[in-house]
């Protein structure tokens, strides 16, 4: 993470060059505010310009733009497109070249400007942009860089050599000015050729500086199973990604007019009153802005209407691609495929309502389809398409996305997606830095003589098991030995079994206790009846609706699907002193209910909840799934599982008339 200040000398940069760079200035800027992390962003862009003075005569150094808490998007926009340009005016010396003297940089090296922003813990960088440097370096200039070196900043001076103009900055004069930044560590020099991919190169190479690399590279090692020079059987990388994903457009959001971010609606607080994200508080309606877009994740801006602004939604109907340009495979770089792959084969149904009465036969759009996948193989090349739809989030979005269509000898072809401009990411200097390096002649035949030892074959994923389903079953194994959990009794889920059509009462949920408890669970502590008089009462009136309900309905007595009934512990003692009267006569008239065969094969229906419906008959409580133990069944269930039950059907006598 490093905080950039950029320095113009707009005294020497054509007008139209300036042009080229305030859009330059202007990607940076948005690629940085929908890049960057969700939890902040931070200011660390600072933008400064030199000119002179028309009226005086001298050159003065003018702030734009300085870095002060969380980056404003639409400040720095305004403050790019206020940039003079026509400050334009190079002084030429005698042999007609353009020539430099002072650059201001002790106006940006000080502690009222570049070291007074950013936090202690952040690096700091200074870009000095310019179609001249002065050919020496006075005392003071170079005071001002070692002292920036002392407090780790960093100063780049770019040169925009504009070759086409009339106007040149001679190769003796830029050697004289590296000579004087040589013995200066933490200066660099860099010579650009202003065009578009040039730019363009800057833009992605200035997002790394200010992106906070922290979570960005990755340390990596391949180890290998043979030795490849001596002892060594390993290499230390650098893993960096080769492109960044943008958004597919902007999301409107309503924000307060106390604080102008968006507000936590009624969904996310579960209300119906919006409130402040800083404050907490309700807002009413006339305090909210409903014209504002997010751009990225901590930008926000404000619209006079949000008509003009496509809604992303989900892809409903075809998706179209439109054909633009043959490419050869091998230029494509695989650093520049993003998402997931899509195999492509011909479809038979395509008709469409503005499709010729030729594409409606059925096998021609598998001919065409064919032929176009066999000559694409045959000059080994593939069709970039462009899409409105994004596939890896199957959304209808407002940038275009390419892709790349890929064929295949005898079978369909693949589709892939393609980085934009938006997205290419530099590459690495660490990368370059070994490009046109040798290395010795003993390395190269000790690494090649290991890789010739290892199997080569041709990849197959079938034999290359991830392992999920192994580690799955092991989890679950390990599951079943854990046994039965006591399950909340309010969230319990009931299986309703019907066993007879003759209405039964099922006792209400408010009173789990008839249900009895399963046998591992007899040891659980038996429920008692606290002191207070309200219990009391409220146990009377459900015994008394109980027995109420029973006598009206004159129906059996409830069945239950649980364990062994355990008589001995009834769920409130007779003798218990704080119960009632009333409450103990009632207990005395219970007697344990009676468990009623059902029809075999009956259908069952499971009921979740506390809603349950007056006319089922059974009610048992579903526990999850335990390993079998032949120790658990009961001295009536010693039918075999292997023994199978012979049915037998009685024919029905005719009756005689």
């Amino acid at each position: 993470m490093v905080l950039v200040c950029f320095v113009l000398d707009l005294r020497n940069i054509s007008p139209s060059l300036i042009g080229d760079l305030k859009q330059s200035f202007l990607n940076l800027a948005n690629l940085h505010a929908i890049s960057s992390p969700v939890d902040s962003l931070a200011d660390r862009i600072g933008l400064c310009y030199i000119l002179k003075d028309r009226i005086s005569g001298n050159d003065q150094l003018k702030f734009a733009y300085t870095p002060s808490g969380n980056f404003c998007l639409r400040d720095f926009h305004h403050a790019v497109n206020s940039l003079p340009m026509d400050a334009f005016v190079p002084e030429i010396d005698e042999s007609g070249a353009v020539s430099c003297r002072d650059l201001k940089l002790s106006s940006v090296l000080c502690d009222r400007a570049m070291y007074s922003w950013g936090g202690r813990d952040i690096m700091r960088k200074v870009i000095v942009l310019s179609s001249c440097f002065p050919e020496d370096m006075d005392s003071d200039a170079r005071k001002t860089l070692m002292a920036a070196a002392d407090k780790c900043v960093s100063v780049e001076f770019l040169l925009l050599d504009k070759r086409a103009s009339h106007l040149s900055y001679t190769q003796e004069k830029t050697n004289r000015f590296l000579r004087c930044l040589s013995d200066l560590d933490n200066c660099s020099f860099q010579t650009c050729i202003p065009d578009g991919k040039s730019l363009r190169g800057l833009e992605t190479k200035w997002l790394q500086d200010l992106k906070d690399d922290t979570g960005g590279s990755l340390q990596a090692q391949f180890i290998f199973k043979r030795n490849l020079v001596g002892s060594v059987n390993k290499i230390f990388c650098n893993l960096s990604a080769a492109t960044n994903e943008i958004v597919d457009g902007f999301i409107p959001c309503q924000t307060c007019r106390c604080h102008g971010i968006p507000v936590r609606d009624s969904v996310e607080i579960s209300t119906e009153k919006l409130q402040c994200s800083i404050t907490n508080h309700g807002i009413e309606k006339n305090d909210v802005i409903d014209s504002s877009v997010k751009v990225g994740e901590r930008t926000v801006l404000f619209l006079p209407s949000i008509d003009s602004l496509q809604k992303l939604h989900p892809i409903s109907s075809q998706i179209d691609f439109t054909v633009i340009e043959r490419t050869n495979l091998t230029s494509i770089n695989e650093g520049l495929i993003l998402g997931r792959p899509y195999i492509v084969s011909p479809s038979t149904c395509h008709e469409t309502e503005d499709s010729s009465e030729e594409m409606d036969q059925p096998d021609l759009n598998t001919q065409i389809f064919q032929g176009l996948c066999g000559a694409l193989y045959s000059m080994d090349q593939g069709l970039v398409c462009s899409s409105g739809c994004n596939l890896d989030t199957r959304k209808v979005v407002e940038f275009h996305c390419y892709y790349i269509l890929q064929p295949s000898e005898n079978g369909p072809m693949l589709l892939r997606r393609l980085a934009g401009s938006e997205e290419v990411l530099p590459i690495s200097s660490s990368v370059s830095q070994f490009a046109g390096s040798s290395i010795p002649r003993e390395v190269e035949i000790s690494v090649k003589g290991a890789l010739l030892e290892i199997e080569s074959t041709d990849y197959n994923p079938l034999t290359h098991n991830r392992g999920f389903h192994q580690k799955l079953n092991l989890v679950v194994k390990e599951s079943l030995q854990f046994g039965s959990l006591h399950s909340n009794l309010d969230d319990a889920t009931c299986e309703v079994s019907s066993v007879d059509s003759d209405p039964v009462v099922l006792v209400a949920h408010s009173v789990p206790c008839i249900i009895n408890p399963p046998i591992e669970e007899e040891t659980r502590q038996e429920i008692q009846i606290t002191d207070e008089e309200d219990k009391a009462a409220s146990i009377t009136k459900e015994w008394e609706q109980l027995v109420v309900t029973e006598v009206l309905m004159k129906s059996p007595s409830p069945v239950l699907t649980t364990s062994k009934p355990n008589t001995n512990r009834p769920f409130l003692s007779p003798n218990n002193k704080q119960a009632d009267m009333k409450t103990s006569m009632i207990l005395e008239r219970l007697e344990a209910p009676r468990k009623k065969r059902g029809k075999v094969g009956s259908p069952s229906v499971v009921v979740t909840g506390s809603q349950i419906s007056p006319d089922v008959s059974v009610l048992s409580q579903k526990k999850p799934l335990v390993p079998f133990q032949t120790s658990q069944l009961s001295n009536h269930q010693t039918i075999s599982s292997s023994q199978l039950m012979k049915p037998s059907f009685q024919r029905l006598k005719r009756k005689n008339k």
